[in-house]
C-alpha cells in the first residue's frame, strides 16, 4: 500500500473558519483579536458569508503556525471565543 498523503510543511499559513451568531459578530472578532494579541500572532480576520436566515455569520481567521499542535491549540481557543457556535 502506498502512502499518498501529502505532508504539511511548517511553518505555514493556517485558516480557521468560525461560524458565529450574527448578532454577536463584533464581540467574536474582538475575542479572536484578543487571543491573537495574547499569543503574539498576527491574524488576518475576514468576514465571510451569512447564513440564509441571517442568524449566523462566517468569520475566516488566518495566521502562521509553527506546528500542527499550535494549530490545534489555536483552534481550541478560537472555538471558545464569544459567540462561536462551531469551527471548521
Amino acid at each position: 500500500m502506498s502512502d499518498d498523503k501529502q505532508k504539511i510543511k511548517f511553518p505555514c499559513r493556517w485558516e480557521f473558519r468560525l461560524i458565529a451568531m450574527a448578532d454577536s459578530c463584533e464581540k467574536t472578532r474582538a475575542s479572536v483579536t484578543a487571543i491573537g494579541t495574547a499569543r503574539k500572532k498576527e491574524l488576518e480576520i475576514i468576514p465571510g458569508e451569512a447564513s440564509g436566515s441571517g442568524k449566523y455569520q462566517a468569520i475566516r481567521v488566518a495566521c502562521q503556525v509553527a506546528s500542527i499542535e499550535e494549530a490545534r491549540e489555536l483552534a481550541g481557543m478560537f472555538g471558545k471565543a464569544e459567540g462561536v457556535r462551531f469551527l471548521i
